[in-house]
C-alpha cells in the first residue's frame, strides 16, 4: 500500500499540471473573445464590422438586422439557399463554400478579401453549419491579420471559445502556423494588388 502512494501522488501531480496548462490556454485573452449576441444562434460580435454564427434561421433575422449587418458570407457547401429569407431585411447573401477537410491558404485569403470588401457597406456575418470550425478558422485569421493577434491567441479562441470546435479537423488547427499565415497574407496582398492594378489601369 505504501509503495502505491508515491505513484498515486505522482499521477495526481501530473494531472494537476495538465489541468493547469489546459486552464491557462482556455483563459488566454478571453476578455477579448467575441461577445455573445444571441446564444441559441451561436451569434457573436467579433468587432463592429464582423459577426459569426451557426446557420441562422428565420427567427434570427430581426436580431441579425439590428446589428447593422449588411452582408452574410455563407461558408457552407450544401443547402446554400437557407439564407434567402434574410433578403427581406436588405441583406446581401454571398455563398463562398469552404470544405472543412480541404482548406487552403488561398481559400482563406479569398474569403478575408471578400469580407474586407463587403465591410465597406456595413457589418458582415460569417457562418457555416455549426459556426465552429470553418467559421472559427476565418475568424481566427481575421484576428491575426486585421486585429494583430498572436497566432496562438487566435488558435486558442477557436479551439476553446464558447462557439464549439471539433478536434477531428486537425488540418484546420494546423493552419495556425507562421508559414501558413504568411501564405494567407501573401495571397491577400496579391488580391489587393490585382484590384489596384485593375482600377488604375496598369
Amino acid at each position: 500500500m505504501k509503495r502505491t502512494i508515491p505513484i498515486i501522488f505522482s499521477a495526481f501531480l501530473l494531472a494537476a499540471c495538465q489541468a493547469s496548462s489546459t486552464q491557462e490556454t482556455r483563459t488566454m485573452n478571453t476578455r477579448l473573445w467575441a461577445v455573445s449576441v444571441k446564444q441559441d444562434a451561436n451569434l457573436y460580435r467579433i468587432d463592429d464590422k464582423l459577426y459569426r454564427s451557426e446557420q441562422p434561421v428565420p427567427e434570427d433575422g430581426e436580431t441579425i438586422s439590428q446589428q447593422g449587418i449588411k452582408s452574410v458570407v455563407n461558408l457552407r457547401f450544401f443547402d446554400r439557399n437557407d439564407d434567402d429569407y434574410l433578403k427581406q431585411y436588405g441583406i446581401n447573401i454571398i455563398n463562398r463554400p469552404l470544405l472543412s477537410w480541404n482548406v487552403k491558404p488561398k481559400d482563406i485569403a479569398e474569403i478575408l478579401y471578400l469580407i474586407e470588401k463587403q465591410q465597406q457597406n456595413g457589418a458582415v456575418l460569417i457562418h457555416c453549419y455549426h459556426g465552429a470550425d470553418r467559421t472559427g478558422l476565418i475568424a481566427g485569421m481575421y484576428r491575426i491579420l486585421y486585429q494583430g493577434w498572436q497566432i496562438e491567441e487566435a488558435k486558442a479562441e477557436m479551439q476553446h471559445g464558447p462557439y464549439g470546435y471539433h478536434s477531428i479537423w486537425k488540418n484546420i488547427a494546423n493552419l495556425f502556423t507562421e508559414a501558413k499565415v504568411q501564405e494567407v497574407k501573401n495571397h491577400l496582398e496579391r488580391l489587393r494588388s490585382n484590384e489596384w492594378n485593375a482600377v488604375s489601369g496598369q
